[in-house]
């Protein structure tokens, strides 16, 4: 009697954890958290200039110049190596790797977005048009719910430029078919320094 006493209590703890559980998987089913463009606890990033001034970053990182140096490239490829590793327990990056809770990422310079074959992509992602290139893979980085409004991917994005120059290299390094370097950004003259007038 005292077995099937015992085997009660499991039963009923067993199935509490498992209601438990499924509540959980059904309350991610239905709830779609929306990130916020900004987070609010973020500071704001300086950066210092020669002058002694001090201006926030703005635009994209300069993938023309960065990548078109092979020591810089190298070492970004192995921060993308590192930084890529928070991101296998949903993709793979191998030449015909499956499928997981996102789509393989081999070879993704260059694919359309939201058009790896054999996954089911979110309405918002398969609909959002476009090809995966420097400039597309930076935002999407730095903020996936910000660039593909609607996205289910979860992942907050990665806050740290070095960390997507990174990663951004590492995917371009497993694309065989990578998109071109874009071209260098133009010199800007230094503050201060007058712009030298035009030819007539």
């Amino acid at each position: 009697m005292s077995d099937l006493r015992n085997n009660s209590i499991i039963g009923a703890v067993l199935a509490s954890v498992l209601g438990v559980m499924g509540v959980g998987v059904l309350a991610e089913t239905v709830v779609h958290p929306n990130y916020p463009e900004t987070p609010g606890y973020l500071p704001e990033v300086v950066i210092e200039t020669g002058g002694g001034a001090a201006e926030a970053p703005s635009g994209p990182p300069d993938f023309g110049r960065l990548f078109a140096d092979p020591a810089v490239l190298t070492e970004a490829v192995a921060r993308g190596e590192r930084v890529v590793a928070q991101c296998r327990s949903c993709h793979t990056f191998e030449a015909g790797g499956a499928n997981g809770i996102g789509p393989n990422l081999y070879d993704v310079f260059g694919r359309g977005i939201g058009s790896h074959g054999g996954y089911e992509y979110s309405p918002a992602m398969a609909g959002h048009g476009g090809a995966w290139d420097y400039l597309a893979l930076n935002e999407f980085l730095l903020s996936p719910g910000g660039y593909v409004r609607g996205t289910k991917m979860a992942f907050a994005g990665l806050r740290n430029e070095q960390d997507r120059v990174g990663m951004i290299a590492y995917l371009r390094s497993i694309s065989p078919n990578s998109v071109a370097l874009p071209a260098p950004f133009p010199e800007v003259a230094p503050a201060g320094e007058a712009a030298a007038p035009a030819a007539p």
